[in-house]
Parts: C-alpha cells; sequence; structure tokens
C-alpha cells in the first residue's frame, strides 16, 4: 500500500472538497426525511463497473468522517487491482451523512483511481517491454489541476509511477524560456551552479540536439529530450552517453501508450507523462445505499 504522509494535513483541502458541493446543507435530503430517519445508522457500498488499480480510500473514510464522527469507511488498499463487480468500499454511517457525502466521496476516488489505472498501465508496459537491465521510471509532471496536485501525484505512485519535481521550489529545471530571457546555455548553467541550493541537482530541457550536446558538455545531472522523434533519439543517445557517462536521460512531450514499446528500447532512465493527470478518464465506480 502506497503510505500517504501527513494525511490529516489534507483535512483543510478536504472540507472545502465537502463544502465546494453541500454548501449550507442537504435540503433535498431534510425535506424528503424526518430528523429521527435522517439519523439512523445505514450502510452503502461502492462496486467497481470496470477493472482497475484504487486509489483514494484514506481521502473518502475522513471526508465521511466530517459529518459523521462515528461513521466508518472499509476500503480496499490503495495500489490494490481490482476487477469489474469487485466491492470497493464498505461505508456506514446516519443516513443524513450518507447522502451528504456520497457524490464528493465517489468523484475523487473515480478520479484518483483512474490515474491509478492509467499509471499502472504505463508502468507495466514499460516494465514488460524494456530490454536493458536498467528500470524506465515513469513519472508524472507538473500538469495538474489547482488544488488537486498533491492527490493527483499521490495516485501516481499508488499505480506505481515515480514523482517528479512536485513545484517549482523543490527542482531545478531549466528551459527553453530561461534560455531566451538569458543568454547563451553556458551563462544560464553558470548562473544556476552560483545560486542554487546545494542539493538540486540540474536538469536541463533539450528541444534540439545541439542543446542536448552542449548540455551534456557543460555535465548537467540530467537532460530532458523534449518533443524529439524516437528516430533521431536513437542516434542522439550513444553520444550524449559518450560525453557524459553519468547523466540522466528523460523523454517528454505527448508521450502515449502506443509509444512505450520504442521508448522502452531507447536508452533513457525516465518517461516524464503528463497524460497521467491531464488525460486519464474516471474509473467507472457506483455507490448504493444497501436496504
Amino acid at each position: 500500500m502506497t503510505e500517504i504522509p501527513f494525511l490529516f494535513s489534507y483535512d483543510d483541502q478536504l472540507k472545502r472538497f465537502l463544502l465546494e458541493d453541500v454548501g449550507s446543507g442537504d435540503v433535498t435530503t431534510r425535506s424528503v426525511f424526518s430528523r429521527e430517519a435522517r439519523s439512523q445508522k445505514v450502510s452503502a457500498t461502492i462496486l467497481a463497473e470496470s477493472d482497475g488499480v484504487f486509489c483514494g480510500g484514506s481521502f473518502g473514510a475522513r471526508i465521511l468522517s466530517f459529518s459523521d464522527p462515528g461513521s466508518r469507511f472499509d476500503a480496499i488498499s490503495d495500489g490494490q487491482t481490482y476487477t469489474a463487480g469487485d466491492r470497493l468500499v464498505v461505508m456506514e454511517g446516519t443516513l443524513e451523512s450518507l447522502l451528504l457525502c456520497e457524490r464528493v466521496i465517489l468523484n475523487l476516488l473515480k478520479h484518483l483511481s483512474g490515474i491509478s489505472s492509467l499509471t499502472s498501465c504505463y508502468v507495466e508496459k514499460a516494465r514488460l517491454l524494456r530490454n536493458s537491465s536498467r528500470p524506465l521510471r515513469i513519472t508524472g509532471t507538473r500538469k495538474t489541476l489547482p488544488g488537486l496536485r498533491d492527490f493527483q501525484r499521490y495516485a501516481i505512485r499508488a499505480g506505481g509511477g515515480d514523482d517528479h519535481r512536485m513545484r517549482l521550489d523543490d527542482g531545478i529545471l531549466i528551459k527553453d524560456n530561461h534560455i531566451a530571457a538569458s543568454g547563451s546555455l553556458s551563462e544560464v548553467i553558470g548562473r544556476v551552479r552560483r545560486h542554487a541550493p546545494h542539493p538540486l541537482r540540474i536538469e536541463m530541457e533539450a528541444d534540439t540536439p545541439e542543446q542536448a550536446l552542449e548540455a551534456c558538455r557543460l555535465k548537467v545531472d540530467i537532460v530532458l529530450l523534449d518533443n524529439m522523434s524516437p528516430d533521431l533519439m536513437e542516434r542522439l543517445i550513444p553520444e550524449l552517453r559518450l560525453i557524459h557517462p553519468d547523466v540522466l536521460l528523460e523523454v517528454s512531450g505527448g508521450i502515449t501508450l502506443e509509444q512505450i514499446p520504442v521508448l522502452s528500447c531507447l536508452d533513457v532512465d525516465i518517461l516524464s507523462v503528463g497524460a497521467l493527470t491531464h488525460s486519464a478518464p474516471d474509473a467507472s465506480m457506483r455507490l448504493d445505499l444497501l436496504p
């Protein structure tokens, strides 16, 4: 199971998710049911309608607990695979609390499980097709939705993927606009080495073979080959390894599942895939109240 560090630090965000949907209260439930009926304990299940990799159970449990501290929420482990028809969650709480929280819980679990499921597809395909003893890491990117980044990146890890830099403050990535605004690449690298915090590695995004070769001559730690064709990279990579044997090579730029067989054959270390967060379809699930 993937660990959630400092789970309770996400309470404020989870409460905002619930408040966004609830507003001042569930007027439908309060209109249909008496106070006594609303306070009765009931159970509900979340069932899978397709195969996938689960994620978000601990978050769902916290959301339900905000409305009913005495509630129960039992889910399969995050990162666990499931098949259509499997029971993913059994929850118990007051009728009002379940009706109040069901949509927020289900939406979040479907979204996060969709990311985990897609990530798992990339990871497994790369693992099976890799023709090198060195593993090929699948990472996410910063193409996440505001307010959901920590949750989406957690879902990537639950699916077997790895983290790229989470925010601008935890990694140095020199991109084309930095070079365009500052001058030559050598000047940029020199400034970074003088001013960057000591523990951070220097990564350089290269749009052309010339940029990648120069970055290796300047001994950056990581070269990101951006939007280059597999044929071009196949010719270029041996040159980069010859110049800088210790460099980490990363590939990015619209990577799809269909490209994994070709990219897995390249002598690279990392594939960064924005699609894991910006294009993952929601997992198919349904929530049913039990009689």
